[in-house]
């Protein structure tokens, strides 16, 4: 780019511009734009993707800690009920002999139970089952009172999206009372149970007492002795006389616990939930899923008791889905981006182009008139700070019109283009080639004195009469006018001063076109002028 064309587009390009090999090469610049879309689509699918494993983290645990919630809910009713039934039966030994029996127990003797709403026997009022092995024990006629307060306990409006079921197991005379009405084939229960290790371990007595000083206490998940489900139980101790007499418990099936909390189908398939208990390092499966298990699973988790951590494992190939989404999306932006990058680059060059053409002379490529009042003046204010001078070469052809009237407009253009190339090949990239209207031409020498001046016209006058420029083998020679523009001088007045040294020198034009003749005849050519490199 010459300095004129800088000084045109000075206001319209980016300072920063930078004519660097990783630019200029177009392989190159094509390699590096590939390789930052690259970066740029690495980063955004890199940010997305752990913005939503973050955000899917979080939405799990707050789920599962849903779950941890619901079953602390239950943990403290159940505690609630628990002392409750404690300061019933404390009530009811305080009157025992004014208690009425509010039911009769039935003894099944094929079944080798007592009990009552079994389906056997008509139903009574109670909401509940009770069953036990053997024959009843009369004492068991005054805990159906406990019955009643156990019935309005359970009978609480509750809204938990789990299953569950309540019961209160007496220790002490070996029976089972169920919160819901429970036929004799779906529930049955035998002597023997009442001695097993199962159900030691299971009942207050046997726990620690910090647990019991809590009023209650999880149990680790097992099979139920009669459901044959795998549960978690919640136990309160009841006491009598400060000792305790049984317990109150809600079974909670493990696969049910998830039913607390509402997942979007598409991610609960990719989840796997299970059970973790610490002293044991025991697994037990809630949910699978999914069964792909190529990559890692990410983990999530919360503690559901001190002991029993309840677990989330989230599919990578959830989040891998997600990454491809992103990543398609991000090629997609990445694409219109450039595109729009292409089209305003194209639009900026066709700008330039346009305001380029505004300065140029559409015949010879030199640079217009125009450029005489706004470029010319920079670049001689520029100069004249930084102490250099600025010469003008001022010249036009010799006998035009005679050329245009002989051989037509086309010849004479051809001489034009003739002149105009030769000067544009005989001139610095930093010297500033115009056509000022018709035949008539100015060259500006930033950086150049009188001298050097006159020994570049010399050498214009010289090439452009040496050859022919057209096939009517007909030479066009110029007359010039050379000037130097002072210091706080005009540009008008220094080209009206070159404009009357042209003049001058053109009524002298046949002797100037001998003398070159004369110079071509004798091959003499003068050497080009010693001009600073500095531009």
């Amino acid at each position: 780019m010459s300095k004129a064309e800088q000084h045109i587009l000075k206001n319209r390009t980016s300072k920063w511009h930078t004519d660097h090999i990783l630019c200029s090469n177009d392989m190159i610049r094509r390699c590096l734009v590939i390789f930052l879309n690259l970066i740029v689509l690495v980063i955004i699918v890199s940010f997305s993707l752990r913005q939503e494993i973050n955000e899917t983290r979080l939405y799990i645990e707050a789920n599962l800690n849903l779950i941890k919630n619901t079953t602390d809910s239950l943990a403290y009713r159940n505690k609630r009920y628990a002392n409750t039934a404690t300061k019933a039966i404390a009530d009811f030994d305080k009157h025992n002999k004014q208690l009425q029996v509010l039911a009769d127990i039935h003894y099944y003797p094929d079944l080798k139970e007592f009990g009552f709403n079994r389906g056997i026997y008509p139903n009574n009022l109670f909401n509940g089952s009770l069953i036990g092995p053997g024959f009843p024990n009369q004492l068991i006629q005054k805990d159906t009172l406990l019955f009643a307060v156990l019935d309005e306990l359970w009978a609480e409006q509750q809204v938990h999206p789990v299953m569950y079921n309540y019961y209160y197991v007496s220790h002490a005379l070996k029976y089972f009372y169920l919160s819901s009405k429970l036929p004799a084939d779906k529930f049955n229960t035998t002597k023997e149970y009442f001695s097993t290790d199962f159900y030691y371990k299971q009942r207050s007595q046997s726990q620690p007492l910090d647990d019991l000083q809590k009023g209650m206490y999880y149990t680790y998940p097992y099979v139920d002795f009669f459901s044959h489900e795998k549960i978690i139980t919640i136990k309160s101790p009841v006491y009598s006389n400060n000792k305790i007499v049984g317990d109150i418990g809600v079974d909670i099936p493990v696969k049910s616990l998830i039913q607390s909390i509402t997942l979007p189908e598409k991610l609960k398939s990719s989840l796997n939930f299970y059970l973790y208990i610490k002293d044991k390092k025991q697994k037990i499966e809630i949910y699978d899923g999914y069964s792909n298990r190529l990559l890692p699973s990410i983990p999530v988790h919360t503690h559901l008791n001190n002991n029993t951590l309840i677990f989330a494992d989230i599919s990578p190939w959830f989040f891998v889905n997600f990454a491809i989404k992103i990543a398609i999306l991000g090629i997609s932006l990445l694409i219109i981006l450039n595109y729009m990058n292409v089209a305003l680059k194209r639009h900026k060059f066709q700008k330039q182009r346009y305001q380029l053409e505004a300065y140029t002379d559409l015949l010879t490529g030199l640079f217009n008139r125009r450029v005489m009042d706004t470029i010319i003046k920079d670049i001689v204010t520029e100069n004249n700070k930084n102490g250099q001078p600025t010469a003008l070469i001022i010249f036009d052809a010799n006998d035009f019109k005679i050329i245009n009237d002989t051989y037509g407009h086309d010849i004479g253009d051809l001489a034009l283009k003739h002149i105009s190339s030769t000067i544009k090949d005989m001139t610095r990239d930093s010297d500033i080639c115009i056509r000022l209207g018709g035949d008539e031409f100015c060259v500006v020498l930033p950086n150049a004195d009188l001298e050097q001046a006159l020994i570049m016209a010399d050498r214009l006058e010289l090439a452009i009469f040496s050859g022919y420029f057209c096939h009517h083998n007909i030479k066009i020679s110029i007359s010039t006018g050379c000037t130097v523009i002072a210091k706080n001088e005009s540009l008008h007045n220094a080209l009206v001063r070159a404009d009357k040294i042209l003049y001058k020198n053109k009524k002298n034009k046949a002797e100037n076109k001998k003398a070159l003749q004369q110079q071509l005849n004798n091959y003499i050519f003068k050497s080009p002028p010693n001009f600073p490199k500095k531009e």
